[in-house]
């Protein structure tokens, strides 16, 4: 009994009390009895007086327990607690009564009563009732609270994520006149003849802004790509691209060679804005991540029916290859970069079918094989010869 009464201490700490009664003896011992638990305590002998004092109650901070009898003299304590009821369906209610008539309690059940306890009362009984309903009630405000932290965390993390849309609308807009002229003007010393390390240089950073550029494009861009599909030979357009990054590669003391695995290899039918993204975001992981000087090797060829493209570099070994793919995520803060480009990446792969291999070992470096499954379409008119292209591009 002991345990029983720490147990409703703890609970109804904070806890207020309404008792209808109007046996006015008994209504006079529960809340004699009750005054050790309750921090408030409202009586009533009548069904006006209950309305009332529920009134009342409502305005205060804490929550409440209604005990109430079935026969309130002439009135009915039943039409009292489907009443209440009726004002709040979550309100707790141990109906008390001195008969066991069955009628009586099945319509009490259909009003909504939690608990019975009968006359006369016993104590144990009681603080049973009261315990278990207590537990309810501490589980709803628990339950309300955590939904309201929830609804909190939901809408902050929209105003985050809407500042961050903001950011990067501003970062673009920000990035896109300087990144223009310092290309432009790059490509006009180029015509004028001017070949040297310090404009290499130059044109390799950049590059790598654009890069960065493009990714922030690509993310504020998402949901508005549209779904336009081209007709691609893959070679022809990873030539492209290692061509772009050939000149960041040589700055970094590396070199990049393209391996064709073997002729007539099919189109694919593909979005070309996801592909460049895919495709851009691998050469420039592995140029980031790799030992100098040494080589980057880029393979395109086929596997049972279906086109990949890998790359291949020698550097620091991959610890974690489920994270790697996570926005932000960055294996090495010394690299630099915001960690965008891979997990860009393997949205793309999930949203295309794409299958992702990705292996990571001392001997054989690392090396990331994207598989176009079903992406296939057309078989060249002229035949394609395996192309092995060493320290750059060539045409």
């Amino acid at each position: 009994m002991s345990n029983a009464i720490t147990e409703l201490k703890k609970l109804s700490y904070e806890k207020n009390l309404l008792i209808v009664e109007d046996d006015l003896n008994v209504l006079e011992s529960l809340e004699r009895l009750l005054s050790h638990f309750f921090t408030h305590i409202f009586t009533a002998s009548t069904f006006g007086e209950a309305l009332e004092n529920y009134t009342r109650m409502q305005s205060m901070p804490f929550p409440f327990i209604i005990i109430s009898d079935i026969h309130l003299g002439q009135e009915n304590g039943i039409d009292l607690i489907r009443l209440l009821k009726q004002y709040d369906a979550n309100q707790k209610v141990i109906a008390i009564s001195g008969t066991e008539d069955r009628d009586i309690f099945i319509e009490s059940i259909r009003y909504g009563v939690d608990r019975f306890v009968l006359k006369p009362i016993d104590q144990r009984e009681l603080f049973n009732a009261l315990t278990t309903l207590l537990q309810r009630i501490n589980y709803d405000l628990e339950l309300e609270a955590s939904q309201k932290l929830l609804e909190d965390s939901k809408e902050y993390a929209l105003k985050l994520l809407e500042e961050q849309d903001q950011f990067l609308k501003n970062a673009i807009h920000e990035i896109h006149t300087p990144l223009s002229v310092i290309i432009t003007n790059i490509d006009l010393l180029r015509i004028d003849g001017i070949d040297n390390e310090y404009l290499n240089a130059i044109e390799a950073g950049s590059r790598i802004i654009q890069n960065s550029y493009e990714d922030m494009t690509y993310l504020m861009k998402r949901d508005r790509v549209p779904d336009y599909l081209t007709t691609l030979d893959m070679v022809e357009f990873i030539h492209e691209r290692v061509r772009y990054f050939t000149c960041i590669a040589e700055v970094n003391e590396l070199s990049m060679s393209i391996r064709v695995g073997q002729p007539n290899l099919p189109l694919i039918h593909f979005n070309v804005l996801k592909l460049s993204r895919l495709v851009d975001n691998t050469l420039s992981n592995a140029i980031k991540y790799s030992y100098r000087p040494s080589e980057i090797n880029v393979t395109v060829g086929i596997r049972k029916g279906d086109l990949f493209f890998e790359v291949r570099n020698h550097g620091p070994l991959i610890q974690d290859k489920k994270k790697i793919f996570q926005r932000f995520y960055r294996e090495s803060e010394h690299k630099g970069g915001y960690g965008l480009g891979l997990s860009i990446v393997a949205q793309i792969c999930k949203e295309e079918n794409i299958e992702i291999e990705l292996s990571s070992t001392a001997v054989r470096g690392t090396a990331f094989r994207y598989i176009f499954k079903n992406a296939t379409l057309l078989q060249h008119n002229s035949s394609t010869m395996p192309l092995l292209i060493q320290n750059g591009v060539n045409e």
